[in-house]
């Protein structure tokens, strides 16, 4: 749900109603990504922070301070490999949940100034004053490690202790590889693994006790995210590199499987129907590459579908109703292929929600959706969770709260808050708050 993507796909989705395409947790534009913009801001005024993340160009890397001496930071410790040396997986975390042991979460965005700390505050007393107990952040790579010996961290340090001081638990997504790290050949995502998990480990270590979950890369099945080819082979290089990165760090914290894009669409150039590469990674390498988390991540897209529908046996009506690709359920389907491989971990979406009225190009179907509406469906989303898949579903995390914020009205992220731009409730927020958490 950072944007969502279909690329050209979506045209064809628009013009042949029928065909499936790739819906991330949000909707298309037919250009933005799903992690073309993080949800850490790091730039020095608002109006930079609002462009990076309205931006719909292809992967950029996010807005930053000038490097100087006051924000270029080198690790205390430089991290080294741990190639060859897995850690003991460990489900044990100690994190601040729900009473029933549920995971109440919301994607939100923050801002790594000093001086903009006062909405980060606000921020926190909506996701508190919701009884929600968890947040994602989603931060890149290139903008943390900016050469092999050159660190600029500070933005995440001011936003992880802010958090971590308010007792609200941190899920932080990362992705999006630096250029000097990036293979040259275009034959893998990077050039060299072990770069990966050094920097795994320094995050996990700089912030161990205060980041409760990893979660490894983001919509690792759309093509670019992972460099313009999507290979399944990549995604267990790294998913290993960076367990083993985080463990030999924080063998307390959780590392997160990175969730799909909902999508139809197979071409590795695009995209890879999430259900299959999911299937396709339980078989890579007989399965070996399965040890290597501890929470199975998913999104989910429902478009303008209600959470209780699904293809083909109880379907929506319309443009966006015939692959189960864009329905709440299809994590369903994902927790099938976990099953058929006897996997037992627990399960958390880490991006789910509903736009209402989208201006922007590829979203049309959020005029369906009125604010009660979006209201509804997300208290219901949470009840099924809590009753169909009590079971396997522990963790849930709204998309989003609080990008109304800085984002324009004709943003594709701007509908789909549970907040106003002013931070004052949606219905959507009432309803989550009124919910009850068992």
């Amino acid at each position: 749900m950072p944007i969502n993507l279909r690329k050209t796909v979506l045209v064809a989705v628009v013009l042949l109603l029928l065909a499936p395409a790739i819906v991330a947790c949000g909707g298309g534009s037919d250009t933005s990504t799903a992690t073309s913009e993080p949800t850490v801001a790091t730039s020095a005024s608002p109006a930079a922070t609002t462009a990076a993340t309205t931006a719909t160009a292809a992967p950029t890397e996010p807005a930053s301070p000038a490097p100087s001496e006051a924000t270029a930071t080198t690790p205390a410790a430089q991290p080294t490999a741990t190639t060859g040396a897995t850690a003991e997986a460990t489900t044990s975390a100690e994190v601040q949940q729900a009473p029933d042991g549920s995971v109440y979460g919301f994607n939100v965005f923050s801002w790594g100034n000093e001086s903009e700390k006062d909405l980060n505050a606000k921020t926190i007393d909506m996701v508190k004053g919701a009884g929600f107990n968890w947040v994602r952040l989603h931060v890149y790579w290139g903008a943390i490690q900016r050469g092999p010996d050159w660190w600029d961290p500070l933005p995440v340090d001011t936003v992880v202790e802010q958090y971590h001081a308010a007792g609200v638990n941190i899920l932080v997504s990362v992705s999006n590889p630096p250029d000097w790290a990036k293979d040259p050949n275009g034959e893998h995502l990077i050039a060299n693994y072990a770069d990966w998990q050094n920097f795994m480990f320094f995050m996990a270590d700089r912030y161990k006790g205060k980041v409760q979950a990893w979660e490894i890369w983001n919509e690792q099945n759309l093509a670019s995210t992972v460099g313009g080819t999507v290979r399944v082979e990549d995604y267990a290089n790294l998913l290993q590199a960076g367990y083993q990165g985080v463990k030999a760090a924080d063998t307390s914290a959780l590392v997160v499987f990175g969730g799909l894009t909902p999508t139809g669409v197979n071409d590795p150039s695009i995209a890879i129907d999430d259900v299959q590469y999911l299937r396709s990674f339980y078989e890579y390498q007989g399965g070996s590459y399965a040890e290597y988390f501890d929470v199975m991540g998913m999104h989910a897209n429902a478009t303008n579908n209600a959470p209780d529908l699904m293809y083909p046996d109880n379907p929506g009506v319309g443009d966006w109703s015939q692959d189960p690709s864009f329905y709440y359920r299809r994590v369903e389907q994902l927790h099938d292929v976990m099953t058929e491989f006897g996997d037992t971990r627990p399960a958390w979406i880490t991006e789910f929600g509903w736009t209402t009225a989208n201006q922007a190009p590829g979203y049309e179907y959020g005029a369906d959706v009125t604010e009660q509406d979006q209201a509804d469906y997300l208290v219901r989303a949470f009840e099924i969770a809590h009753t169909d898949w009590a079971d396997w579903c522990e963790g849930l995390f709204v998309w989003n709260l609080n990008f109304s914020a800085v984002a324009e009205p004709s943003d594709e992220k701007f509908p789909w808050s549970v907040l106003n731009p002013d931070f004052s409730p949606r219905p959507a927020w009432d309803a989550l708050r009124a919910m009850p958490k068992p």
